[in-house]
């Protein structure tokens, strides 16, 4: 990607202005400042898909859909250059085709990662009009930071994962390079410090963000408002419990991050390819219902969320009221150039290093036996297990029978069944009940001991344990 563009709009001295009473009925048409904008025609480029300008400021690119106002700043660049008003016409004319044709972009737009300029991507050429704001990196101290993450993650391994997590997120950007890593899923009490600690790492990436959950589990299907934010982040949004969209959610997580290429989908436009640089956080409260906002822990993705406990946060500084907030925030953002002093020479220990994300996709011991309590596979177990010591499945304690899944489903889907109602949720749609019985035979469940193909169909082992009856 070729230097980020810096240069800025220059501006021309005005003529003084008689000031105006703010109850004056007569308004000036000049400015209110003491300069006027002109635009250096090498500083515009032309968006050759919507036929509108975009010219450089400084801290961003102002898009003109018209060609007057353009045409206005060029003519007061070139008198400031010494055009003559003959000159005038034609010389702005020249300087319009010479945008339109040399510095036609086919792509314009903020790209996670990336900073602004003029970026080539296979054959084409692509402005990249916004960038992440990062912060400078100073050795200062960080007490503040410190008190709040050794508050939130009391464990050693859990800080050490969210450091070196962060560590990786941060130096994606930093090199333009996106990274491939675990989906973060901190879970805690309400009122923890969750949303805290998710506004220090949008800090920390650049400063912005965006909500996937609508794109990802198929509600849409534009994702154009992901690609110039670097935290993709869900905080405390309501998710379907339907195993379908949580297992969309999974999928597409894993092709926007674990897969090269994105397809980026904008409104009334063709689609493209790139590579976002992007992390996924999740904020949730510790309730089945809020963590099953989370892709269910499936082989193929289990190993890519990471699960840490936020316990409770008491913040450093008062925090109540809007000033107290500001006066917070300041302070974070102050003491953020230090911590990102200390991630430089952070190292992950051993034992959580990853070869491909950086760090291991940790958990946190009791989250991971909630979240497997919410698994549709796990309710699928307790559907099982209902329905066999009630004796629909006619199996002798000690003993078993091969079943299809079909006739698994059958049985505990039957109106007579005790498991009819939620049988009928969970496995509304199809394959469900064979996912759910391979996946108990390979875990070790006491009801499904063993799995075997016959005349092409899958058969599972059920099995009615000795003990452990479901009342």
């Amino acid at each position: 990607m070729n230097s980020p563009i810096s240069i800025s709009s220059k501006t021309l001295p005005t003529q003084e202005t008689k000031q105006i009473s703010p109850n004056s009925k007569t308004y000036s048409t000049s400015p209110p400042n003491t300069e006027k904008t002109c635009f250096d025609p090498n500083q515009i480029f032309y968006a050759s898909e919507t036929g509108s300008y975009l010219v450089e400021t400084g801290t961003h690119y102002r898009t003109y859909g018209r060609k007057s106002p353009v045409i206005a700043g060029i003519k007061r660049h070139l008198r400031a250059a010494g055009a003559s008003e003959n000159d005038l016409k034609d010389l702005t004319g020249e300087q319009l085709e010479n945008i339109e044709l040399d510095r036609a972009c086919d792509w314009t737009g903020g790209l996670a990662g990336y900073r602004r300029g003029i970026m080539i991507h296979e054959g084409r050429k692509f402005l990249i009009t916004s960038e992440p704001d990062m912060l400078e990196v100073k050795d200062i101290p960080w007490p503040m930071l410190q008190s709040i993450f050794s508050q939130a993650f009391p464990a050693a391994d859990a800080l050490n994962v969210f450091k070196a997590w962060l560590q990786g997120g941060v130096n994606a950007i930093r090199t333009q390079t996106h990274q491939p890593a675990p989906m973060l899923v901190l879970a805690g009490d309400a009122n923890a410090g969750k949303s805290l600690l998710a506004h220090i790492t949008k800090t920390i990436f650049g400063g912005r963000s965006s909500n996937p959950m609508t794109s990802w589990t198929g509600g849409i299907v534009w994702n154009d408002n992901l690609v110039a934010s670097e935290l993709l982040l869900i905080d405390d949004s309501v998710s379907s419990t339907d195993p379908r969209a949580r297992k969309t959610f999974g999928s597409n997580f894993k092709e926007a991050i674990y897969a090269g290429n994105v397809s980026i989908h904008k409104r009334l436009k063709s689609s493209l390819d790139l590579r976002p640089v992007w992390r996924v956080m999740v904020c949730c409260n510790e309730t089945p219902e809020n963590l099953s906002v989370i892709p269910p822990l499936e082989e193929g993705i289990e190993d890519k969320i990471m699960l840490l406990q936020v316990s409770k946060i008491q913040t450093p500084m008062p925090a109540s009221t809007p000033e107290e907030k500001t006066a917070f925030a300041d302070a974070i953002r102050k003491e953020l150039s230090g911590f990102l002093h200390y991630l430089k020479g952070f190292t992950i220990p051993e034992h959580l290093r990853d070869t491909r994300s950086g760090v291991t996709a940790w958990k946190d011991r009791a989250l991971l036996n909630a979240v497997t309590q919410i698994s549709p596979e796990k309710q699928l177990e307790n559907l099982l297990a209902l329905a066999i010591s009630k004796g629909f499945f006619n199996i002798e304690k000690g003993a078993n029978r091969w079943m299809s899944a079909a006739e698994v489903q059958s049985i505990l889907v039957d109106r007579s069944s005790p498991t009819s109602s939620q049988a009928q949720t969970l496995l509304n749609y199809h394959a469900t009940c064979g996912r759910g019985l391979t996946y108990l035979a390979k875990h070790d469940s006491p009801f499904v001991t063993n799995t075997r193909t016959r005349n092409g169909t899958a058969h599972y082992l059920i099995t009615r344990p000795l003990g452990g009856e479901v009342e």
